[in-house]
């Protein structure tokens, strides 16, 4: 067998034991077996990392590794770390906050979306970023049928994590609706 074969197909079965070990909540096995498989070049096992070091799963929060992990899988083209190194631009978490990285990052991450279901469960994270973004000038101009368009797909992408019962999948939505309600709001008072 290939080499980079099987450097893969450990990294992926250490990836597959730390996130058994996550959904147990044994946060330091998860986080041994994560960085076990992102020093083997795992993008997932990279982003897992920065999602313990960003809610402190093993102990304190540590945003400076975080973003680091992020970064690390961002670069290795992961959609999701992309757009939680945008929000780390966006909310100044870490870094300074600098609109102009957020969206771009924010645009990354649209772009390494995989079009196949893998990435369904942050599709609606990533449209609804794009969509606040546009709808607020930040990052870029302001753009109201852009904005619309990606809160509506935000709005779609919502229902999946319905259906799947995504983590906090109503914290989404109800950002969704009130940012698809105030688009459209502000398009009416255009037209009067």
């Amino acid at each position: 067998m290939d080499k980079k074969v099987e450097i893969q197909k450990r990294s992926n079965e250490l990836l597959k034991v730390g996130a058994k070990a996550y959904r147990q909540g044994a946060y330091v096995k998860a986080e041994k077996y994560y960085q076990q498989s992102a020093n083997l070049g795992n993008p997932q096992a990279a982003c897992n990392l920065g999602y313990i070091y960003a809610y402190g799963r093993t102990g304190d929060r540590n945003p400076e590794k975080a973003f680091y992990y992020f970064s690390l899988a961002s670069i290795s083209g992961n959609a999701n770390a992309s757009y939680k190194v945008g929000d780390a631009y966006y909310w100044g978490d870490f870094v300074a906050k600098k609109p102009l990285v957020a969206y771009r990052y924010y645009q990354t991450a649209e772009y390494q979306l995989s079009y196949t279901e893998s990435d369904d469960d942050i599709k609606s994270d990533i449209y609804y970023r794009l969509a606040l973004c546009l709808f607020k000038g930040i990052g870029t101009q302001k753009d109201l049928f852009e904005a619309l368009s990606y809160i509506n797909q935000a709005h779609t992408y919502s229902y999946y994590d319905r259906t799947h019962d995504k983590f906090n999948w109503q914290s989404i939505a109800k950002k969704i609706e009130n940012l698809r309600v105030a688009i459209i709001s502000e398009f009416d008072s255009e037209l009067n």
